[in-house]
């Protein structure tokens, strides 16, 4: 069995407003370096969040912020709302290091009757899934999966804190 734990890298919030959080994350916890995405611009009016913010903490740790797109029914939909405006804790980021670790994790966690919620590629730099394993832990498990020099160089402007 595999320990499902290993290899975690990122905390991931919701926020309503990037902006908002990140100013929030620099006051408060002193995350004030982040490499901003407007996914918006990037994929177009479908895409399932408006904007993405991601800081290293430390060699080891990033924090994500993610702004939802409302008009999309995603994953993000609707996530805790009963916890207020503020940061929601969304996901939890593990990195695998080969495609059986990655397969044997959603096989392990599967059988533990926590489905795969969607899933894809960016590219040829890495693969993902999100897990649903919110009632099993009150999150959502990701595995990110980085191949080849593609791979390599997809963190490479988050900055460091």
């Amino acid at each position: 069995m595999t320990v499902l734990f290993k290899r975690h890298f990122q905390i991931a919030y919701l926020v309503d407003d990037i902006r908002a959080g990140m100013d929030e994350f620099a006051a408060k916890h002193g995350v004030s370096n982040w490499h901003l995405m407007d996914m918006a611009a990037l994929y177009g009016e479908g895409s399932p969040t408006n904007a993405i913010a991601l800081a290293w903490t430390d060699a080891d740790l990033m924090v994500e912020l993610i702004e939802p797109n409302p008009a999309v029914e995603s994953i993000y939909s609707n996530w805790r709302p009963d916890l207020g405006a503020g940061p929601r804790l969304h996901h939890l980021g593990f990195k695998p290091e080969t495609d059986a670790e990655f397969d044997a994790i959603i096989a392990q966690l599967g059988a533990g009757g926590c489905p795969v919620s969607t899933e894809g590629t960016a590219g040829d730099a890495l693969r993902y899934a999100y897990i649903d394993t919110t009632r099993a832990l009150g999150h959502y498990y990701e595995l990110i999966l980085l191949k080849g020099e593609g791979g390599k160089a997809y963190f490479a402007p988050v900055p460091q804190n």
